[in-house]
């Protein structure tokens, strides 16, 4: 018995020690599975799942240019956002992903970008729609009835059994096809800068320079490092394959974006996901494809994981430009932040933070709810807890999917409700719709909301919903908004041309008038911070170039307050100023004398004001600090420090409340006008709206961007030209363009064709030469108002042709680039030109 006793005691000794590596194990799984369980903690916004349909087209071997519904008419709106390649035989094979709903009917209609020709509608049968499982295979018959090498609006329509769904595509018919090396370029350059050894073969494309920051993994170009392009010491992942958009394609350039998630593991073993887009931009040449602008944006995806919260900071990770956006409430206790399309709210005292709106889904695959054609932006943040804020742009989910607009929402921290005040449909794209936005969209006093949408500015009372349209009209030139959005000057009438002006304060909501002087013109220049800077002139001050008004110099400037009284006045005698410039608190003057003729200004020199004002900017909570394998990186700055994440609470609103929500819409003030409006693109983003040629191509040039007019044909596109060309009889190429020089004004259209007449005042002989390229002369104005075409190029030269010369022997003529340049630059860069679309 004591023998059995000896052994029964060392299985006791044996199952005790068994036990206590049991227990160890067990304590050491609990605590992993505690932290992967809180790094993998979400909470999604309470709104309707995503339910609509969503296209893919076949291009150039592979499905590209994911199309998502509208429920509304966008009309020539929508061709902003992508363009198909149609193959030789016009055929275009669709896919439908349906997700579960029931698709009765498909048909299809073919436009002019214009809407102003009709070409083709067409209705499939329903057994030409091959079905397998949710997924729908159709091929669209287009007919041969489009243009070679020209732009078409394709709008499919897709019945369901609730409604009738629109997407739609731009489409060219191509006579040179080389999208499929293109797309095929994307994803080898894409899928390569994760694998640095692979990558090697990618540095041949880039341009690396000394002066690139190489410090922020958030923004990479085209410039950046090597290592910058392969992710720093990172260790990203791709976590998805890459989705192509194809944006532009003219037949030998064109503008792809890329689209995917890239993930690693944090410092702390949690999984950080990011959200990346990249955009290209390539030329086809005789031997290769030509990388002409890289860019690459990558924005991580702030889930609400406990992780992130942690001392005195919220971690946001890397982060783009413009991607943040922060508001805190006047007493401290309440912080709005805005990360990569989603709105939080966290409270300092309470401990919580709140999801308050996101589209992002747990049941989606992300397509549909991750969408990113729209963003938010935070307006008011109340230390009672109220949160003011609107998105706009596309709708990926709820009960407005499927429409471009405006929603603004109203959250109230205390009761846990997020209620919709209104809703405004827009036809128009999310980058549009944002242009404007950034300008004006401001809560003013007495929950007042003044934005601006389609040329004009409204304030919507936020009680009664009450529309007053404050000015519509608006041109470039003619009206400014200070940095802080809080004051909107606007002249009446004509931009060289304006009587008085009007100053809105949008804190209170009082409107103020100012006159010119009698007989004479007032302009409204800027704000040097909250005090706007007016211009007058004399009515025999403008500047007329060959029929158009092109400045009005100015005899004096004065700088006025909120209450329109003079703060500071600046003038010289016999001195005009022209083209001001506000940089910091420094107000730059360019001046100039009339010439002794008076018909004409010549330069005088430069002059500054000064301001002693220090600058008014909005506090932000959100700083940024470098991190040793993930560079610069974002985070909010809390007041109070937080210690432990046992107490945080992190939840979503528990209902979004539509009851008392209205429906708005504004009238769009730019139609009738017969003015050509300029959009220019570059990285991937539209930079400005205007009505000036040159300005929209200054805007982008140096970043190979493009301008399009606003129905998206392409006006100008700096990498899309030949090193050689030639038009063979330049007074017939040039017909349209001479016979409407002598009532030229400005950009118009020509009545039953597909041309563009095109002030081209301000641009330089590179810029011009693009329209030779493209079939016909440019105009280039002389001294004495006669012109001569510019209609061939080389390397070298440029061939002119003189109409007003006496013999054949003085029309052609030669001049080297170099004094051609010279040469337009001495007349003031005045030219006219033309583009067929």
């Amino acid at each position: 018995m004591a023998r059995l006793s000896r052994n029964v005691k060392k299985q006791l000794i044996r199952a005790g020690v068994l036990l206590l590596i049991f227990m160890a194990a067990l304590a050491a799984y609990f605590v992993v599975s505690f932290q992967n369980v809180e790094a993998e903690f979400t909470v999604y916004t309470s709104m309707e799942e995503p339910r609509l349909p969503v296209l893919y087209v076949s291009m150039g071997g592979r499905e590209a240019n994911t199309l998502h519904g509208y429920i509304q008419d966008m009309g020539s709106a929508a061709s902003g956002d992508c363009i198909t390649v149609l193959p030789e035989d016009r055929s275009l094979d669709i896919h439908i992903a349906s997700y579960g709903s029931n698709v009765t009917g498909l048909r299809y209609e073919i436009r002019s970008l214009d809407l102003q020709h009709f070409v083709e509608r067409t209705e499939i049968a329903d057994s030409d729609i091959r079905s397998e499982g949710e997924e729908l295979y159709v091929s669209l018959p287009i007919q041969n009835l489009i243009a070679r090498d020209t732009q078409y609006l394709l709008t499919i329509q897709v019945d369901t059994a609730e409604e009738t769904l629109r997407y739609y595509t731009k489409i060219i018919w191509p006579t040179e096809d080389h999208v499929s090396g293109m797309m095929d370029f994307v994803m080898y350059f894409a899928e390569r800068t994760f694998n640095y050894d692979a990558a090697r073969e990618l540095a041949t494309y880039m341009e690396t320079s000394d002066t690139a920051d190489n410090t922020d993994l958030g923004e990479v170009g085209i410039e950046s490092s090597f290592s910058q392009l392969t992710w720093g010491s990172t260790d990203m992942r791709l976590a998805s394959e890459p989705k192509l958009t194809l944006k532009v394609y003219d037949g030998i350039m064109s503008v792809i974006e890329a689209s995917y998630i890239a993930e690693r593991t944090g410092s702390t073993g949690n999984p950080e996901r990011y959200n990346v887009t990249e955009e290209y931009t390539l030329r086809q040449g005789s031997e290769r494809i030509y990388l002409m602008d890289y860019k690459r944006s990558t924005d991580q995806i702030f889930d609400g994981s406990k992780y992130l919260f942690a001392g005195k900071r919220i971690d946001l990770g890397i982060n783009s430009d413009g991607a943040l956006q922060d508001m805190r409430s006047p007493d401290g206790r309440y912080i709005a932040f805005r990360s990569n399309r989603e709105l939080w709210c966290y409270d300092e005292e309470g401990r919580t933070a709140v999801s308050v709106f996101s589209f992002r889904s747990g049941v989606d695959d992300g397509v549909r709810a991750g969408y990113d054609k729209h963003d938010i932006k935070i307006l008011s943040m109340e230390d009672t807890g109220i949160l003011d804020f609107v998105v706009y742009g596309y709708m990926n989910r709820g009960v407005h999917e499927g429409y471009n607009g405006i929603a603004y929402y109203r959250y109230n921290f205390e009761n846990d409700i997020l209620t919709e005040l209104f809703f405004m449909p827009l036809e128009n794209t999310f980058e549009r719709i944002k242009l404007e936005l950034s300008e004006l969209c401001r809560k003013g006093g007495n929950d007042m909301l003044y934005l601006k949408q389609n040329d004009s500015v409204v304030a919507i009372d936020l009680n009664s919903l009450e529309i007053v349209v404050v000015a519509s009209g608006l041109m470039d030139g003619a009206y400014a908004v200070n940095d802080l959005q809080t004051k909107f000057a606007w002249q009446d009438g004509d931009i060289f041309q304006s009587k008085s002006l009007r100053l809105l304060d949008i804190e209170s909501g009082t409107t103020r008038s100012l006159h010119s002087e009698p007989g004479g013109y007032i302009r409204v220049i800027g704000f040097s911070n909250d005090d706007l800077i007016v211009g007058y002139a004399g009515a025999g001050d403008v500047l007329m170039i060959n029929g158009r008004a092109k400045a009005l110099p100015m005899h004096s400037i004065e700088i006025v307050n909120g209450t329109l009284g003079v703060e500071k006045e600046y003038s010289r005698e016999s001195v005009y100023v022209d083209d001001v410039r506000v940089e910091g608190s420094r107000i730059m003057l360019t001046l100039y004398r009339k010439t002794e003729d008076l018909q004409d200004y010549e330069y005088y020199g430069e002059d500054t004001i000064v301001s002693t004002e220090a600058i008014d900017t909005e506090a932000s909570s959100i700083q940024d600090t470098s991190d040793s394998l993930k560079k610069k990186v974002y985070y909010v700055a809390l007041n109070n420090e937080i210690r432990t994440t046992r107490s945080l609470e992190v939840r979503a609103p528990e209902q979004i409340s539509y009851e008392n929500s209205g429906r708005l819409e504004i009238a769009d003030s730019r139609i009738g006008r017969e003015t050509i409006i300029f959009y220019a693109y570059a990285s991937g983003e539209l930079k400005l709206k205007t009505r000036s040629l040159s300005e929209a191509i200054g805007a982008v040039y140096e970043d190979m961007g493009y301008v399009t007019d606003e129905h998206g044909d392409m006006i100008y596109n700096r990498t899309n030209r030949t090193e050689v060309a030639a038009i063979q009889n330049p007074m017939q190429a040039a017909y349209q363009l001479i016979i409407g020089i002598d009532s030229m004004t400005g950009s118009k259209r020509v009545e039953d064709s597909r041309i563009i007449i095109l002030d081209s005042f301000g641009l330089t002989l590179d810029q011009l030469l693009y329209y030779v390229y493209k079939g016909i002369p440019a105009a280039v104005f002389r001294e004495d108002g006669s012109y001569v075409l510019i209609y061939g190029y080389d390397n070298t030269d440029i061939r002119i042709y003189d109409p007003q010369a006496q013999d054949d022997s003085g029309r052609e003529l030669r001049m080297t680039r170099e004094d051609a340049s010279q040469w337009i630059f001495s007349l003031g860069y005045d030219s006219i030109c033309a583009v067929e679309y």
